[in-house]
C-alpha cells in the first residue's frame, strides 16, 4: 500500500544517499527501511534505488518519484498551512540551529518575542560551526539555520535555499588594560603583530579573518583561541589582547564600559548574517509562524514567501 510514511522514507533516504541514515533518523531498522522501499518498488513495478557499496543512487523511475512525492509534500505542507492556526494549537516544538554568536546574542531575544505570543510552543537552538549547522539542517535535526559569516569552502547541498538576512558590522574590540582604550579608530596597520584573541581554527570566522589578514599583509600574535564568544569576551576583559566581534557580542559590556568598540578607518570589517533551509522539504506551520515573525526584523524573509503560502522554497525544481 502506498503511504506518506513510505513516500517520506524514500524522500529521506534519496537525499540522504543513505538507507542507513534514513534508518537512524526515523529510528527503525536498516531492513524495515529496505522493506518500505520495496514495497514502493512494488507498488509501481519499477527499481528505484541503485544498492551500491557506498549508499544508493536513484534509477531514473526514482528520479521521477522523487519530483513527485516531494510535490506531494508541498502540498500537504500547503494544506496544513491553510488549515492551522498556530495559536489555536496546544503544544509543539521549534528546532532552530545556529553558528553561536548568533544562537547567543541574536536568535534568544527574537525567540523570547515569539514565545510571548506562542507560549505554549517550545523552542530548541542547537549552536555550532557553519559546517556543524549545515549539518543538522541536511539531517532533519532543524527546519531553519542561521549563520553569519560565509559559505566558502562549505559543501552546501543544492536543495538549500540561502538568504541574506542583514550585513553585520565588526570591530576591533579592547578591554580597559589594553594600550588602545583610549582611541577612537584604527589603520589595519597598526594591528600588526599585535597579540590577539580569535575563534578556532576550522571556523568560518576563523578563516575569513586569515583571508583578511593575508589580504592586507598582517601578522598577529594569536594568544589564544576559543569556541565560543564569552570565552572571547572574558578574556579581553582580563588581559591585553585584542578580538574582532560583532557588536552585538559585546553589547552590554560596552554599556557598562568595560570593553570598547574601535572602527577601522581603511578597511571594511562586514560579514553577513544568512538564513539557510531546505527548499524541499516541507517546513511545520510552527516554524513557518516564527519566520513570519521574523520578517519585521528581517523584511527580506517575505520574498521568499509564497503566494500561495507554501512552505518557504524557491519556485524552480531544483536541479539535480
Amino acid at each position: 500500500m502506498l503511504t506518506l510514511h513510505k513516500l517520506e522514507l524514500f524522500v529521506y533516504v534519496a537525499q540522504a544517499g543513505s538507507i542507513s541514515k534514513a534508518a537512524d533518523h526515523f529510528l527503525m531498522s536498516q531492513p524495515n527501511v529496505s522493506q518500505h522501499i520495496q514495497d514502493l518498488e512494488s507498488e509501481f513495478g519499477k527499481q528505484l534505488l541503485i544498492r551500491k557499496h557506498r549508499g544508493v543512487e536513484l534509477t531514473p523511475a526514482g528520479e521521477t518519484l522523487l519530483q513527485y512525492a516531494q510535490e506531494i509534500f508541498r502540498l500537504v505542507a500547503e494544506a496544513k498551512l491553510a488549515i492551522t492556526d498556530v495559536s489555536h494549537l496546544s503544544s509543539g516544538s521549534l528546532a532552530l540551529a545556529a553558528t553561536p554568536g548568533v544562537g547567543i546574542y541574536v536568535l534568544p531575544e527574537c525567540v523570547e518575542r515569539f514565545r510571548i505570543r506562542y507560549p505554549q510552543f517550545t523552542v530548541s537552538i542547537k549552536t555550532g560551526t557553519t559546517a556543524e549547522v549545515i549539518n543538522l539542517l541536511t539531517e532533519s535535526q532543524c527546519e531553519a539555520g542561521f549563520i553569519e559569516g560565509e559559505l566558502d569552502g562549505i559543501r552546501l547541498p543544492s536543495c538549500f535555499g540561502v538568504l541574506v538576512l542583514d550585513t553585520v558590522q565588526q570591530y576591533i574590540v579592547v578591554g580597559q588594560a589594553h594600550p588602545w582604550w583610549t582611541f577612537s579608530s584604527l589603520s589595519i596597520q597598526a594591528l600588526h603583530d599585535q597579540p590577539v584573541i580569535l575563534r578556532q581554527i576550522g571556523s568560518q570566522s576563523r578563516a575569513w579573518l586569515d583571508k583578511l589578514l593575508k589580504e592586507h599583509r598582517i601578522r598577529l600574535r594569536y594568544v589564544g583561541e576559543f569556541d565560543n564568544p564569552e570565552t572571547i569576551k572574558r578574556a579581553l576583559l582580563a588581559g591585553s589582547a585584542f578580538a574582532i566581534l560583532p557588536a552585538y557580542v559585546v553589547r552590554h559590556e560596552v554599556d557598562l564600559g568595560v570593553l570598547r568598540l574601535l572602527p577601522l578607518t581603511d578597511c571594511e570589517l562586514q560579514r553577513q548574517l544568512k538564513l539557510i533551509w531546505n527548499k524541499e522539504w516541507p517546513l511545520s506551520p510552527i516554524t513557518y509562524a516564527f519566520l513570519q515573525h521574523l520578517t519585521d526584523q528581517y523584511p527580506g524573509i517575505h520574498t521568499i514567501f509564497t503566494i500561495s503560502r507554501r512552505h518557504l522554497r524557491t519556485s524552480r525544481t531544483p536541479e539535480r
